[in-house]
């Protein structure tokens, strides 16, 4: 199967999946919370208090406001968060370490999807976060996900379609 392409349309704005993985991601953060969190599964991604801005704010008025990044690029990101999950069963999406996911992936996905990008100084900035910082977690995730930033069509279709589905819009295939 092919992968998603520039020259396919999306018939979605970020906005819309910016606003449904706020949702989704502050709901399972609210749930994860409630976990213990045993000293062996803090990563570097985990900060020592929760940032005092939601995943909302982070997702709209930083990164949606300042990266300029596609819709693909969202959905992409929240794949590569579900990856990291699945190929490290042991950790948990919480208040801790949200909030460097979503800036790690959302900077992997603009890397290898779109054609403009920013370089990670940048990331970093709009993240909150020092270039160090950025740069050794873009590294942590890699080797997470087993450097594997390549999605499969129909993997990526049925997170997109998903994600509308929150929001009761029909998402149409790219084709």
């Amino acid at each position: 199967m092919a992968a998603i392409g520039r020259t396919e349309a999306s018939s979605g704005s970020p906005d819309v999946i910016v606003s449904v993985m706020s949702k989704l991601l502050e709901d399972l953060v609210s749930r994860n919370d409630q976990l213990p969190l045993a000293p062996s599964q803090v990563t570097p991604f985990h900060s020592s208090k929760p940032p005092a801005i939601t995943v909302r704010s982070y997702l709209e008025d930083r990164i949606l406001k300042y990266a300029g990044c596609s819709e693909e690029t969202f959905i992409l990101a929240l794949i590569y968060i579900d990856q990291v999950v699945q190929f490290n069963p042991d950790f948990i999406i919480n208040s801790l370490n949200v909030h460097r996911l979503l800036i790690t992936s959302i900077m992997l996905a603009s890397k290898f999807f779109d054609d403009v990008y920013y370089n990670n100084a940048y990331y970093a900035r709009v993240g909150g976060i020092s270039n160090v910082e950025v740069n050794s977690l873009e590294m942590e995730m890699l080797r997470m996900i087993s450097f594997s930033l390549f999605v499969q069509t129909d993997q990526y279709e049925r997170y997109r379609a998903s994600l509308y589905s929150h929001v009761g819009i029909q998402s149409q295939p790219v084709t």
